[in-house]
């Protein structure tokens, strides 16, 4: 069994956040896949032809997982910091899609941390025959009806097929203005408080230091 990731990119992230998320991950030592709407120089490099937006990103998605040949993929986008622990987890079923919720937000501009539990592609971890199966099926589905904001952007989440894991240290997810998904800093912009569980404000992350006031030396150090 062997692991790989699939990084994917539509080059629009500030260059000291993309910088540093790419060495970070090289710093892992797995295989890499990365496909981006530009050509960079990282990995097993994939340039794909699209405008930035949920379709292409799928279509990004599936094209890594074409390319790898690795047994299990990990995912990884360009402005989420992995911890090497995260890397350590293995897929016990070959059937389930996997999510380690152990990821912190981090504002770029304050440092401010945040933790709630919350299932997250950025933190997807499946063998890869599964998750080709799913993404062909999502990209052709996309492709004749649209995007449907129920099933959302996980795999795995509206079934029993998903599975969670807490790795020994956090990952961190970058909030910088121009995320996909949208920033939620209060409670009360969650209409269910179920999937805001947990919910901890920091102003350091385990694993990594104190964030607070100073997340772009974390970032500069990064090599």
């Amino acid at each position: 069994m062997t692991k790989g990731i699939i990084y994917y990119t539509d080059n629009s992230c500030d260059e000291i956040i993309l910088t540093a998320v790419q060495k970070q991950l090289e710093s892992c030592g797995l295989p890499i896949v990365s496909v981006s709407l530009k050509p960079i120089h990282f990995g097993k490099n994939i340039v794909f032809n699209g405008e930035r937006g949920r379709l292409t990103m799928f279509k990004q998605i599936l094209s890594g997982l074409e390319n790898s040949k690795s047994d299990v993929i990990f995912f990884a986008e360009h402005d989420v910091l992995y911890h090497p622990s995260h890397f350590e987890f293995t897929p016990s079923k070959k059937d389930v899609f996997y999510y380690n919720e152990n990821r912190w937000r981090v504002d770029l501009k304050t440092g401010q941390a945040l933790f709630f539990y919350c299932p997250s592609t950025s933190g997807l971890c499946a063998y890869r025959n599964l998750l080709i199966e799913y993404y062909r099926d999502r990209v052709a589905r996309i492709e004749k009806e649209g995007y449907d904001h129920k099933e959302g952007y996980e795999p795995g989440l509206k079934t029993n097929k998903l599975g969670k894991w807490m790795s020994k240290f956090p990952n961190i997810d970058i909030r910088h203005g121009h995320n996909l998904t949208q920033s939620r800093w209060t409670q009360e912009e969650f209409r269910d408080k179920s999937t805001c569980l947990g919910w901890t404000m920091a102003d350091e992350v385990p694993g990594w230091g104190v964030t607070k006031g100073r997340f772009g030396d974390i970032l500069n150090k990064i090599k």
